[in-house]
């Protein structure tokens, strides 16, 4: 597959076990810490999508999101959020994302959305 992923969350702890997953998967991942080192990493390097938390210090996931749109319409997102509601986390549907996760989640339901996103099997 290897396909490059940026993945974004503020919790390391959380970020080298889904790192760990999407590699598995046969993801190349590259991490950042909160929105504004995703987007420097995404204006430095090409990638294939984003995974990326909501709840970040400096600038969040929605923020980061709105301005990701703002320079490319196409690259898949997919919020990863442990926002208590539903309707919450829908909402990033409507600023751009292509998908979400609630965290807690189980890998299957990761892995659901990673293919009806990428429109791969993994």
């Amino acid at each position: 597959m290897g396909l490059k992923i940026l993945l974004v969350d503020d919790e390391e702890d959380i970020l080298e076990v889904i790192r760990d997953r999407l590699e598995a998967y046969g993801f190349e991942v590259v991490t950042a810490g909160n929105g504004v080192e995703a987007l420097a990493k995404l204006r430095a390097e090409k990638f294939d999508g984003v995974f990326m938390d909501v709840k970040m210090p400096e600038m969040g996931g929605i923020e980061a999101l709105e301005e990701i749109r703002k320079t490319d319409a196409h690259i898949p997102v997919i919020i990863i959020t442990s926002s208590s509601t539903r309707e919450a986390a829908m909402a990033t549907i409507g600023k751009g994302a292509n998908e979400y996760v609630l965290k807690p989640f189980e890998w299957s339901e990761l892995k659901a959305k990673i293919e009806k996103v990428f429109k791969i099997a993994v």
